[in-house]
């Protein structure tokens, strides 16, 4: 089916219900709007619906964060068989991915949660993927660490829940924190060490946002096309990139010691119940006893 919405969005099946005539009369009313296309198997129409919907509200917040008018069209191919979708993404893709973006093809290739037969949080991806594509729009084609390119992603889909800072903690009591420079090009293939690399990653987003401020931010992303990632990063909050990574890291190692255990919520909820059963356990024991005692002076 072709369905038009109000940013010229296209769900294009294998089959159409529309005729070609009424198709080339809708078109004009709408050919200087931004337009997303979605391409599905009609198994997943209701999916792809969402999808649409969850896209056309998320582009504009993204690119009002990011500070650029994206302008190019954009394709999102919903695939639902996983083979099909590791055979279409990039050599190196990890198996366990589900969604990928090639910003300068402006396309979005999305597993069906179908096909992996799990639960997946599909408003998440939707918005991960779309900031990868207006950051890459953004920078112009330029490089990007691969830290700074995840963190925003993750940043504009809101992927900071319970536990990751928890990760980062074990991560520094273990002496296993990926140093930014490792993490510029590519990401861990392991899952656990990727978890951790993307976790690391919005946290160094978090970091300059709250230390230089969300206009710091954007003044990167403002010069990104122009001066390249490096030159962007220092005329716009003031040092280096180089120089960042050892600010980040050791800001990390200091906020995530052995100190953040100790006064967690998380930690500090789970003493309250400790010790709750701790005292039920002996409050029972205690009645149990004086039962015992009552009975035994009964039979004298």
């Amino acid at each position: 089916a072709v369905l038009i919405l109000s940013i010229c969005v296209h769900l294009r099946p294998k089959q159409s219900i529309f005729h070609r005539e009424l198709l080339m009369l809708l078109l004009p009313i709408l050919i200087l709007t931004v337009h997303i296309s979605i391409e599905y198997d009609a198994i997943d129409r209701d999916l792809a619906m969402r999808i649409v919907e969850i896209a056309e509200q998320a582009l504009p917040e993204i690119s009002d964060f990011i500070g650029y008018d994206y302008q190019r069209d954009i394709h999102i191919v919903l695939i639902s068989d996983e083979e099909e979708f590791h055979r279409l993404t990039e050599k190196g893709f990890p198996d366990w991915g589900v969604g990928f973006a090639d910003a300068k093809r402006s396309l979005i290739l999305i597993c069906s949660p179908r096909a992996v037969k799990i639960d997946l949080d599909i408003k998440s991806i939707v918005k991960h993927e779309l900031a990868h594509i207006v950051l890459g729009g953004a920078a112009g084609g330029g490089w990007i660490p691969r830290w700074f390119n995840e963190g925003v992603a993750m940043y504009c889909s809101q992927e900071w829940r319970f536990g990751r800072e928890k990760t980062l903690a074990i991560a520094n009591l273990t002496n296993s924190l990926l140093p930014l420079t490792y993490i510029e090009d590519r990401f861990p293939r392991d899952r656990n060490r990727a978890e951790l690399a993307y976790t690391q990653s919005f946290s160094a987003i978090s970091y300059i946002i709250e230390n230089f401020g969300r206009e710091g931010l954007r003044d990167i992303f403002r010069n990104l096309k122009r001066d390249g990632f490096d030159k962007a990063f220092f005329s716009s909050i003031g040092i280096s990139h180089t120089q960042f990574k050892e600010d980040w890291k050791d800001w990390a190692k200091k906020n995530y010691s052995f100190g953040y255990f100790l006064f967690s919520n998380s930690l500090l909820w789970g003493l309250v119940v400790v010790l709750f059963l701790i005292v039920g356990s002996l409050s029972l024991i205690s009645r149990r006893n004086k039962l015992k005692r009552w009975r035994e002076e009964r039979n004298w």
